[in-house]
């Protein structure tokens, strides 16, 4: 309660006294009582309020878990799975829910009934105390001081409740600005900022891009500390490299309190005044360092690593998949806890550009994409997209380059998005370029195309310094440094002549693929670059129509090139329908139960002040009765007035019980709902909705449903019965009454209805808002490493703090609106009170009504001052509130996949594996071209099927057909006589197994991510293990099986999560396997053991595999080659290789 209302308390008490002496302060000793289980009961409330944040992080965890795989989950058929593990967490938060719901329920019920409490008290006290009788002068100027005190005991509850829920959160909040932050180190890059104190809301924000790409002119300086060779500032004498042991040791190993975070003026790390300088020709080094992924200094991922490169070098490190190549990247970028040694860069030559593994794209246009913040320079911008091949794409797009690009970039291919995120790299105006093995992801010719004229002629030609990490020996020529990686040490380091001499098999690898090359580079510069070059021209025919038709159909929609659906809104008043929801969600027999209680409740306490009436009313007649008629008269009104009161008070405490339990249990149902329609949904959902959207819905939208609707519900049920009574009392007193208020209650009505309206649509516009944020929030923790690298925080984080002003508007209109309603309220609350008095008392005056009936009417007319206020004030927060049921409703009606099917094929269906697709043609949506059209072609029982294309070809959607990912509008897909689309989806999806092209990890056990369901043994978890050439690196984990795997697998390199999930599919044991591009992140070594391997393990299943690298499908049984979703060639690759003309030929000697 604030010092206000607490103020007006201790005044209203301190009246009582005047009036009904002692009395009052027996009748206020409740409070006595009341104010310690108040206090009791909300310190136990937020101690639940704290679990329940506990288990909403975790159910929420799962659920973005679960969202951002759900690629995935779909083609494994592991919903129904998914959907139990997070309906269990929500189980255990709705028992938390329950208990706060029964805390509230006591402290909101206390609140309501202390002032009856209070009043029977007083009176009852007074007829034994005072030797006056109670009259109407002093029970309803009583009755009149005590009905004041109930609004400020309803706000008490509120505020109550309003800290239970602050303090979990300010302590939940207090962990994460107390954790350590990148310390600020004198390595000669430009500073991070960090934290708080580096925020500058005044400052101007720098899209235009020269915030963090700075002029070559004005090399960035920094103010802390670093470590190698080091200079006093003002000595310029060497200082003793012993520094790291009190710095970094000190950091990894204190158990002294935290002095770090985003609020401490120090660093993380001790600093002081030092410098280091690093000669000019040298761009950046590594000295004796030792990197660890945690400050905890568990075992460390790189040990004694000293690598010095040149400026303007080509360095390339290759290394087997788990030996440290990324690891080595991160240390680079400070990603890393350095244990020892140190990373120094050049200080005239310090910026950088790096593209991650994994491509990490922003939902924003494709050249916003490549501009990441800078200016737009045209020349420089078509040089790059000419480098990366991206022009044929671009083309193809609706809008160009000014397409907007979905979230994670789900509406471009593997190789679409890595080339954008490599052009994003070679359009910076940076001196260094870190590349994460980007070009597994590209076929072969592009992947040629981009190597020579975009890294080597826009970079490493032009001065830039280069470090690639590839598994393609062919880059090896273009090297002026190679790094051999192995077991987080560097093995081997020098030129060409250097890895020959002492690594002779992998040379050999090397020479085979440039003799191929230069043999190929012959034969593919006639006919077929005249064959290639006739087709592209027909196929840029095609293509310019198909656009034009496109933004055509986009102009009339209003949105060319935009794929992320505007979030719905409506508008006007919440719908009838949705309070229908939330009520069948209830029950309809437990509302209408709930409503007589409510009713039950209101008449009682009507009947208890009309009881009091009487009781005064009795103590103007004593004159003639004597000493023992006037005891059993107080006797009598005593006993009634007592009964009615707890008559009142059982009523009330029912009704507010029902009403928060059948809420609970309503947002239970809610929630089931929302996440079976959500999972269900068809993948197009995903692919054109942010995630953070989804999100919203599952955070924002369910947490107001779970803690706050019910209360707004009850606070205007309960408080519209008390308007309602005081209306029924003074039509009952002075029947003119209504007459005479009639013209302010239309008055009044309007009033609300423009203040509701206003806070409905603010409310709206609230909910919206809130998804940018939690959208661009959830983008920038996945380009974290991005970001920091091109050092543009400051630009994420301004955008940030602007999503955020934007949801904050909303707010604050909503409190100058709130203000607007209160001063007029109160104006016509007022006049109500007048009309009550003059009505009331004429009428008494002419003694149509006894004096009593005087005081009970204008004390429920001055109530209903304030219950008005607050009435409306919850009728419109319940509107507002409603909307988060208007929003989840909008999504539990989304149209779900068909899971039924006409026949159940057996269990062991399929039992050969054949396939064949007659006369197919799929789409993505119903509004969508084709991607695939009339492919026919068979795969027999057990046979290797390689499937190849260049970028975009339609390899990936023809695997997405056969599990019915995607729309099949015509012809039909049959898989051992069975028409798949006769079979439960489920069932389908079930029975095939796959490894998609984006590994998925979940959080969890190596043995849940390998088997989720539960259902193998040991030994074939190993088993599959072996197969996937994981089993050495399992066994040496302490806990092997049980060992935790971190949120996405980030505790595993690319390719170790590419081999967890071949193990994955291999555990499936299904007669079909699809492997899309499953090699890709895997050196060549361990791509050839594998391939020996699947031919044993997988000899009599039918296996299809598409891949960039042809190697891994030249020993197929046959291949199916597509170009723009039609398939050009099918057959033997021995044959396809022979033939005059073969686009397979030209792929084959394109790749090597």
């Amino acid at each position: 309660m604030n010092a206000a209302k607490s103020s007006e308390v201790v005044a209203i008490l301190a009246l009582l006294y005047m009036e009904i002496g002692v009395s009052a302060l027996i009748g206020a000793s409740f409070f006595i009582v009341f104010l310690p289980i108040q206090f009791m009961v909300s310190g136990k409330l937020a101690r639940i309020q704290a679990e329940v944040l506990k288990v909403s992080d975790k159910r929420l965890k799962k659920i973005n878990e679960t969202l951002q795989s759900m690629k995935l989950v779909k083609l494994y058929g592991w919903e129904v799975m998914f959907c139990k593990a997070i309906e269990v967490v929500r189980d255990k938060q709705v028992q938390s829910l329950i208990k706060i719901g029964i805390c509230m329920s006591v402290i909101l019920s206390l609140s309501m009934l202390t002032t009856a409490i209070v009043s029977l008290l007083a009176f009852v006290s007074y007829s034994f105390l005072s030797p006056e009788p109670l009259t109407p002068e002093k029970a309803f100027v009583a009755l009149a001081f005590f009905s004041q005190l109930n609004l400020p005991l309803i706000v008490f509850a509120q505020s109550v409740r309003y800290v239970a829920d602050a303090v979990p959160s300010i302590r939940r909040l207090r962990q994460f600005f107390d954790y350590r932050e990148m310390g600020r180190s004198e390595n000669g890059l430009p500073p991070q900022t960090r934290g708080f104190q580096d925020i500058n809301l005044d400052e101007e924000d720098s899209d235009d891009g020269e915030s963090m790409i700075h002029d070559r002119t004005e090399p960035l300086k920094s103010n802390a500390d670093d470590y190698g060779v080091y200079f006093n500032k003002n000595s310029r004498k060497p200082i003793s490299n012993t520094r790291e042991e009190t710095d970094r040791t000190a950091l990894v190993k204190s158990g002294g309190p935290v002095d770090y975070g985003s609020f401490k003026e120090e660093s993380s790390f001790i600093t002081e005044n030092i410098e280091c300088f690093l000669p000019e020709h040298i761009a950046f080094q590594i000295t004796g360092g030792t990197f660890s992924w945690n400050y905890e200094g568990s075992s460390p991922a790189l040990s004694n690593i000293n690598l010095c490169v040149p400026c303007g070098s080509f360095v390339i490190v290759i290394g087997l998949v788990g030996s440290g190549k990324s690891s080595l990247l991160s240390a680079i970028l400070g990603e890393m806890t350095t244990v020892s040694g140190s990373v120094q860069f050049n200080r005239e030559r310090n910026r950088i550009s790096y593209v991650p593994q994994k491509a990490w794209l922003q939902n924003a246009t494709l050249r916003d994409n490549i501009l990441f913040g800078q200016t737009f320079d045209q020349k420089r911008y078509d040089a790059v997209i000419q480098a990366c091949a991206l022009q044929p794409d671009i083309d193809i797009l609706p809008a160009g380059d000014m397409t907007e690009i979905g979230e994670r970039g789900i509406n471009l291919s593997g190789g679409q998005k890595q080339r954008v995120s490599i052009a994003r790299a070679i359009y910076s105006n940076t001196d260094i370029v870190i590349l994460d093995d980007p070009l597994s992801a590209l076929d072969v010719h592009v992947s040629s195309h981009l190597l020579e004229n975009g890294i080597m002629d826009l970079l490493v030609r032009q001065g830039r310094t280069v470090m690639l990490v590839t598994h393609q020996l062919q880059s090896l020529q273009f090297a002026n440094k190679v790094v051999l990686m192995d077991n987080g040490k560097i093995v081997r380091e020098g030129d060409l002549n250097e890895i020959k001499k002492h690594d002779r098999e992998m040379f050999v690898a090397w020479e085979t693929s440039l003799r191929t090359l230069s043999e190929s580079d012959r034969e593919t510069d006639t006919e077929d670059e005249r064959i290639l070059s006739t087709g592209e021209e027909r196929l840029k025919l095609e293509k310019d129509v198909s656009k034009e038709e496109k933004r055509e159909k986009g102009l009339r929609k209003g949105s060319v090139g935009t794929l992320i659906e505007k979030e719905e809104r409506l508008t006007g008043s919440v719908s009838w329908r949705v309070y229908r929801t939330y009520a069948k969600a209830i029950k309809f027999s437990l509302v209408t139960l709930t409503l007589l209680l409510v009713a039950a409740q209101a008449v009682a306490l009507l009947a208890c002040n009309f009881w009091l009436s009487a009781w005064s009313e009795a103590g103007l007649e004593t004159i003639n009765k004597t000493q023992e008629e006037i005891e059993e008269e107080s006797v009598y009104y005593r006993q009634g007035y007592t009964v009615l009161t707890l008559t009142f008070a059982i009523f009330l405490i029912a009704a507010v019980f029902v009403q928060v339990m059948t809420s609970i249990f309503a947002a239970k149902r809610i929630h089931f709902a929302l996440l079976r329609t959500i999972i269900n949904a068809p993948i197009r959902f995903f692919d054109t909705t942010p995630v953070g959207r989804i999100l919203n819905r599952f955070s924002n939208d369910i947490q107001i449903i779970d803690q706050k609707l019910w209360w707004s519900i009850l606070n205007v049920v309960l408080t519209g019965t008390l308007c309602l009574s005081a209306l029924i009392a003074n039509a009952i007193v002075t029947p003119v009454f209504i007459v005479l208020v009639a013209p302010f209650l239309v008055v009044y009505y309007f009033i609300q209805k423009y203040y509701v309206t206003t806070s409905r649509e603010l409310q709206r516009i609230d909910s919206i808002t809130k998804s940018p944020v939690f959208a661009h929030f959830s983008e920038t923790l996945g380009g974290l490493s991005v970001i920091r690298a091109y050092r543009d925080e400051n630009r994420f984080r301004k955008r940030l703090l602007e999503t955020i002003d934007t949801n904050n508007v909303a707010q604050l209109y909503f409190l100058c609106s709130f203000r607007w309603m209160t001063m007029r309220l109160e104006l016509l609350g007022a006049f109500i009170v007048l009309i009550s008095a003059l009505t009331s008392l004429i009428s008494c005056i002419v003694g149509a009504i006894p004096p009593s009936w005087v005081g009970l009417a204008l004390t429920y007319a001055i109530s209903i001052c304030g219950q008005l206020n607050w009435m409306v004030r919850m009728f419109a927060e319940c509107e507002m509130n409603m909307n988060a049921v208007e929003r989840v409703k909008h999504y539990t009606e989304l149209k779900t996949e068909e899971n039924r099917g006409t026949y159940n094929p057996p269990p062991s269906w399929p039992d050969k594996g054949n396939i064949q697709f007659e006369d197919v043609s799929v789409r993505y949506a119903d509004d969508l071209e084709p991607v695939l059209e009339d492919i026919n072609v068979q795969f027999k029982a057990g046979e290797k099927i390689g499937i190849c294309g260049r970028t975009g070809s339609g390899k990936s959607s023809l695997t997405l057909a056969l599990f019915r990912m995607i729309d099949t509008f015509k012809g039909r897909i049959i898989i051992d006589g069975i028409d798949i689309s006769h079979v439960p989806l489920l069932t389908l999806r079930t029975r095939l197994a796959i490894i998609p092209q984006d590994p998925v990890l979940f959080t969890g056990t190596i043995r849940f991510n390998l088997d989720p369901e539960t259902t193998k043994s040991d030994a074939e978890l190993w088993k599959a293990l072996e197969v996937a050439q994981l089993q050495d690196v399992v066994a040496d984990l302490p806990e092997q099986l049980e060992a935790d795997i971190s949120e996405a697998g980030e505790n595993f390199s690319v390719g170790q999560r590419q081999l967890f999930c071949l193990a994955r599919a291999f555990l499936r044991n299904s007669q079909i396997l699809v492997m899309d591009e499953a090699t890709a992140s895997i050196d060549i070594k361990t791509d050839a053991t594998l391939q020996h391997v699947i031919a044993t393990a997988f000899a009599d299943r039918t296996v299809l595999t598409i891949a960039h690298r042809m190697s891994t499908i030249l020993d197929s049984d046959n291949v199916l080659v597509l170009s723009e979703g039609r398939v050009v060639e099918f057959g033997s690759p021995k044959k396809l290789e022979k033939q005059d003309g073969s686009h397979f030929a030209a792929l084959v000697k394109g790749h090597f």
